[in-house]
């Protein structure tokens, strides 16, 4: 019950279906160096690792690995989807004697009852996520420069900062597909995963409780892909985690990502802590999302008196993005730049509700209605960001 309490798969589940699931579950012992093959038809279609050290890859029918992944317990060891069944084979190798609890097809669909579909939904999704992290892999393996690091920071909640950079981020994607990363750590809960329509099955904070010989790897497998060529690193899946995103850690997060990517955006949200920190001290581009109101004015030129003076961030590495969250903002173009006594880079017009019901339809604005007004500004940021990093030829 806890296991499938915590799964992105199966947590919005009501105790009496996952109850009916977890009696249906058995476990299955898988000795050290023993291989279990899991593949082509019928067999199990969820499998989680409960105790033990196992090493998870998935090969097509050539034999060639396309990923390759060290679950940790209580992880749910991703399958091929039923329609790719005859495409693809799971191999988990057993690094240590390991507990597997499984469930097969029959089981599921006893134990789910009515929410089979919606769940068969979230499985297949999440196979399209791992075929397309396999591609981001192998585009990644022929990039050997380190990636720019790209800071989205707002002194004030509710500047729209996540919705810029999700968006900002699948731009910057067109032109390097496959080779962008966005970090998510928006503090208690990051929303891009969510934003972007991608089942987080990992973190940042899920990462740090590997064992350091894993620590790559485990990271690396965080990372959701969407398929407009950009990954997604979520910072924390739950608020107790918060405390585990330190300066160091995010520091070596940033080690580990800026391999094979061509540039890693990270949303800082509003937190000048640690975490932020280390990534504002990296950064090759610091991002200022600033909505044209009043309550915004002090701390967006206290932040920003924060980075020139205490942090000495060059000014050409800072770019000011106005986003105009209301209809009727109070504050115009030139006077917020008389305030803050800087130029803004791009204006963001306001969008109505159109970034939140492109969510809710299941992707990204910038994929959806690339003229919309948030769209085009997303595209104007990131110019603007490839400008400043010279990337733009």
């Amino acid at each position: 019950m806890r296991i499938l309490e915590m799964s992105a798969v199966f947590s919005e589940l009501n105790d009496g279906v996952l109850r009916a699931v977890a009696r249906r579950m058995r476990p299955v012992g898988l000795a050290a160096r023993d291989t279990l093959r899991l593949g082509g038809d019928g067999g199990d279609v969820v499998v989680f690792l409960a105790s033990g050290q196992v090493e998870e890859s998935v090969a097509d029918l050539s034999g060639k690995v396309l990923i390759t992944r060290r679950p940790a317990p209580g992880d749910m060891v991703i399958l091929p989807a039923p329609q790719a069944d005859n495409h693809y084979v799971t191999n988990i190798y057993g690094l240590t004697d390991a507990v597997l609890l499984t469930l097969d097809r029959d089981g599921l669909m006893e134990g789910l009852g009515t929410e089979l579909q919606k769940v068969a939904v979230t499985l297949d999704r999440l196979w399209e996520q791992e075929l397309t992290a396999a591609a981001a892999i192998a585009a990644r393996s022929s990039s050997r420069t380190p990636a720019a690091i790209v800071a989205m920071y707002s002194a004030k909640g509710g500047s729209g900062t996540t919705t810029l950079a999700i968006n900002t981020a699948a731009a910057i994607a067109r032109r390097f597909p496959r080779q962008v990363l966005l970090v998510d750590l928006g503090q208690p809960f990051g929303h891009a995963a969510l934003f972007a329509d991608l089942i987080a099955t990992g973190s940042i904070a899920g990462a740090s409780k590997a064992a350091p010989v894993d620590f790559d790897a485990v990271l690396r497998g965080n990372i959701v892909n969407h398929r407009s060529g950009m990954g997604v690193l979520p910072g924390t899946l739950r608020p107790e985690e918060v405390d585990t995103l330190t300066g160091e850690l995010v520091g070596r997060v940033l080690d580990v990502v800026v391999s094979g990517q061509k540039v890693v955006v990270v949303d800082v949200g509003t937190s000048l802590g640690e975490a932020a920190l280390a990534v504002l001290e990296r950064a090759d581009c610091l991002v200022i999302v600033i909505p044209p109101e009043i309550a915004a004015m002090t701390p967006a030129r206290r932040a920003m008196a924060i980075f020139r003076d205490i942090m000495n961030v060059p000014d050409n590495r800072v770019e000011l993005v106005l986003n105009q969250r209301s209809p009727h903002a109070p504050l115009d173009r030139g006077a917020v730049e008389s305030i803050l006594g800087r130029k803004v880079s791009v204006v963001v017009g306001f969008d109505d509700s159109r970034p939140e019901e492109s969510t809710l339809a299941g992707g990204l604005l910038i994929q959806q209605d690339p003229n919309a007004v948030v769209s085009r500004g997303a595209t104007e940021v990131a110019r603007v960001i490839l400008s400043s990093l010279k990337l733009d030829a």
